[in-house]
């Protein structure tokens, strides 16, 4: 075919238009915007757990996941220890509750030192936490330290102050030595004999017998039977804690109030300027001070005190309180009232019909912490309910122990 004017026309244009359409950059067409269904969102709360309230710790429930030693089953001594403890229920609830402020303390150095939590637990086989004075070569304190040990742990020991009755000193030196015995043999059992029966006394016994395989939990070693039976005991009552249902039995609550606490001493002062700035009876701050042999010796450094004793020794402390000291009611006569005071609760607690006091009149020797501790009640309550501005209570001072109607 011959081209016409027509067809040369369009063959010149066609790659013109190629050139052009060649320069022009290449541009997508934009994508169609779809928006997405929204999720269905069940109805759950869906709250962060960093914001939810904390709750309130349950000291008995941590002090049991700090246990390393074998439970309630490690042996029948073990169990029959333990209901010899807890054989009137209503006596070892009491023995508790009065010594639960020391236990707190205790567990808090243990946890403080990576130590097994039943050595908190320690001083109820050794003394039940009683300051035990020592004679000439005899053990001392709530730790029952031997004078000996006191030297190697580096506790004074003198006439007028001897600190293996010092709660703060001994802990900490006890805490410290059961830490290191761990490191050394692995072992919470054999800790807990080295504590009994001696560090090289043991060490000799594993050498010519060898270390004892974890069953039984009891070890089949050479060793005396007040040692066996030491570490049996240690076991029992942390088998009451750990299940006190089971021995029929309600562990204390406890109390922020009863938090002990290291108070740093400004100026030297005696024991009764100390025990009425903080609101305590004399009895009451030798108990959390028992390094301090006679009522007229001189607290220089520190002490320790409850912590609503504390508040109210810092409140005084700082106001220049410079009152003369009164005079303190005699030791016997105050522990005469303790003890009726307590075989009052004792027997209200075992079963008698008589309803529980609505007041109680203070006694020789008692101060507010040691009744609210009597009644169950914290020190802010009974403050409250009988609208006292301080923890200061005078002998025949009436007091309400429930709120007025």
């Amino acid at each position: 075919m011959i081209p016409t004017p027509r067809h040369r026309l369009l063959g010149l244009l066609v790659p013109c238009v190629l050139t052009a359409c060649a320069g022009v950059p290449h541009r997508p067409a934009p994508a169609l915007q779809v928006k997405a269904p929204e999720p269905v969102v069940a109805d759950v709360d869906v709250t962060p757990k960093m914001l939810r309230p904390a709750q309130p710790a349950d000291f008995w429930s941590g002090m049991r996941d700090s246990f390393a030693l074998p439970g309630c089953s490690a042996d029948p001594a073990v169990m029959e220890w333990a209901h010899t403890y807890t054989r009137s229920p209503a006596r070892f609830e009491q023995q508790v509750n009065e010594v639960l402020p020391l236990i707190v303390y205790a567990h808090k150095s243990a946890v403080q030192h990576s130590v097994a939590g039943e050595f908190a637990l320690l001083p109820w086989v050794e003394s039940q936490y009683r300051h035990v004075p020592g004679g000439k070569n005899m053990p001392a304190g709530m730790w029952q330290i031997m004078p000996q040990t006191a030297r190697t742990l580096g506790l004074r020991v003198e006439k007028n102050y001897d600190q293996r009755l010092d709660i703060t000193a001994s802990t900490e030196a006890v805490m410290t030595m059961m830490r290191r015995y761990y490191d050394d043999l692995g072992d919470w059992r054999l800790v807990d004999i080295a504590y009994n029966a001696g560090e090289f006394g043991l060490k000799n016994k594993l050498d010519a017998h060898g270390t004892p395989p974890a069953d039984p939990a009891i070890p089949r070693m050479p060793m005396k039977k007040v040692t066996r039976e030491h570490l049996v005991k240690l076991m029992a009552i942390a088998c009451v804690v750990r299940d006190p249902a089971k021995f029929n039995v309600s562990l204390p609550a406890q109390s922020s109030d009863d938090a002990l606490q290291v108070v740093q001493v400004n100026n030297p002062q005696s024991l009764a300027t100390a025990a009425r700035r903080s609101g305590l009876s004399m009895n009451d701050l030798r108990g959390f001070n028992p390094a301090y042999r006679t009522t007229s010796g001189t607290i220089a450094s520190s002490m320790l005190l409850p912590r609503s004793a504390a508040e109210q020794y810092r409140q005084a402390d700082t106001s220049g309180d410079d009152t003369p000291d009164e005079v303190v009611a005699d030791k016997p006569a105050a522990e005469a009232a303790e003890t009726k005071a307590a075989k009052k609760i004792v027997a209200s607690k075992s079963g008698n019909n008589d309803k529980a006091p609505a007041t109680h009149r203070v006694g020789s020797g008692e101060s507010l912490w040691t009744i609210a501790r009597r009644h169950s009640v914290s020190v802010k309550q009974l403050m409250q309910w009988n609208d006292l501005h301080s923890q200061n209570v005078k002998p025949g001072q009436v007091l309400r122990l429930a709120a007025a109607r």
